[in-house]
């Protein structure tokens, strides 16, 4: 085991995507080294040069190579990026995505992990021209409610936007310190969820949604843990976080002592409202049922008075 070396590494991806923010200002950082970037408005220079340009430049300056996919969409973009890494470079012009697409394997899907592939593979689809040949219904019943959504991508199809996060990004956090000293785990967990429900009606407020949370406990000596996790896409429902929030808490509380205050901090902001169009941890009927409760939750008055105080009676 080596000890990492995050502090460089997030070096290297702001002086990375840096390259791309010379030629447009729509980049989604999806992680610390992978994105999108959209060269629709950028009308000076073809997007296939651009790209060229840029991993030349990044190539030559931080001595790293990278990978680069140019289509219509993040669907295309993301798997001609990908299908011949190292240093890969791939241009699918638009009209071509279904040309691209089909020919292969269904592992390449969003969605679509060694188990369903497995499945498609039995059910004889092991192609995604074969997925994309498949009526929904029979579909459905591999799939599940994905079905709709991964026949599109067999299509080549995907209307996902691209989501630009705000530059610098904006965080939403609270710390509670408590009356007395607290070793009651399940009070603490109970006080972050009560955080996360304010900090996450304030990111709604403002039209926004997070991907990073950070958990912070102060001992009764002063001392710090923290711990940070990013989801694996934004959010604005702090319903969707509670078990996350509880299992944080167990592994930033690493001294067995009691605690002076616990805080919350969400980062990696996104401007709007962002829903994927394929949820990879919560079905789309709950999302919207989430999503509706929050709304009225946000609505009602006792809200102002109910879950700000900083002790419980």
């Amino acid at each position: 085991m080596l000890p990492g070396h995050y502090d460089l590494y997030e070096e290297f991806s702001n002086g990375m995507f840096a390259y791309a923010y010379d030629f447009t200002p729509d980049v989604e950082r999806t992680s610390i080294d992978e994105g999108y970037f959209d060269l629709t408005t950028n009308h000076k220079r073809p997007a296939v040069e651009i790209a060229l340009t840029i991993s030349k430049a990044i190539q030559q300056s931080l001595k790293i190579t990278v990978s680069e996919g140019v289509a219509s969409n993040k669907l295309i973009s993301q798997i001609a990026s990908k299908l011949n890494k190292p240093a890969a470079f791939q241009n699918v012009p638009g009209g071509q995505e279904k040309q691209f697409i089909q020919p292969l394997p269904n592992r390449w899907l969003p969605g679509i992990g060694p188990k369903t592939s497995a499945r498609l593979n039995a059910a004889g689809l092991a192609k995604v021209l074969h997925v994309a040949a498949t009526p929904v219904e029979m579909l459905e019943l591999v799939l599940g409610r994905q079905a709709v959504t991964i026949r599109q991508f067999a299509h080549g199809i995907d209307a996902r936007p691209l989501i630009a996060a705000r530059e610098p990004q904006k965080t939403f956090s609270h710390q509670e310190t408590f009356a007395s000293d607290l070793t009651d785990e399940e009070y603490t967990a109970a006080t972050l969820r009560r955080t996360a429900d304010d900090l996450f009606a304030k990111v709604r407020a403002e039209q926004r949604t997070i991907r990073t949370l950070t958990v912070t406990v102060r001992y009764n000596d002063r001392a710090e843990d923290q711990v940070s996790e990013s989801l694996l896409e934004p959010t604005d429902l702090e319903t969707e976080v509670y078990d996350r929030l509880q299992a944080m808490l167990k592994k930033a509380w690493k001294r067995r002592v009691s605690l002076r205050l616990v805080s919350l901090k969400l980062s990696n902001l996104y401007d709007g409202r962002f829903r994927s169009d394929l949820p990879l941890t919560v079905p789309l009927q709950r999302l919207g049922a989430q999503s509706r409760l929050a709304a009225v939750v946000d609505e009602t008055p006792l809200r102002s008075w109910a879950f700000h105080s900083s002790t419980w009676s």
